[in-house]
This record gives structure tokens, sequence and C-alpha cells, in this order.
């Protein structure tokens, strides 16, 4: 699935088979706000991006 910030790849590791341990958003922190910026049909249903949480931390 995409990221529904940007709708480009999410790169999850869960979608692409891996334990949630492994993929990278298990070693991030994610600020609430962000979730604001997600949808409301896709929230608890999408990634976000590595790529929109960097530029979401940057602001």
């Amino acid at each position: 699935m995409n990221c529904p910030i940007c709708n480009k790849d999410s790169q999850c590791g869960v979608e692409a088979g891996q334990t949630i341990e492994a993929c990278w958003c298990s070693k991030a922190v994610f600020p609430q706000e962000i979730f604001d910026q997600i949808p409301l049909d896709l929230k608890g249903k999408a990634c976000i991006c590595k790529a929109c949480l960097d530029k979401f931390k940057q602001q």
C-alpha cells in the first residue's frame, strides 16, 4: 500500500513479508500531529513513508 500522505511506496516491511520488528518504522518516532495529515478513510489502514516522516520532522 502507498503512503496516505504522498501516495508513494511506503516501504512497509510488514507488507513485504517481514516482521514489524524488521520494518524501518518500528525504530522511528512518529509525532502525533503527522497522523492529522492522513485522510480519515485511510487512518489505521496505511503506513506513512519515511520520506514524509522526515519531511514532517524538518518543518
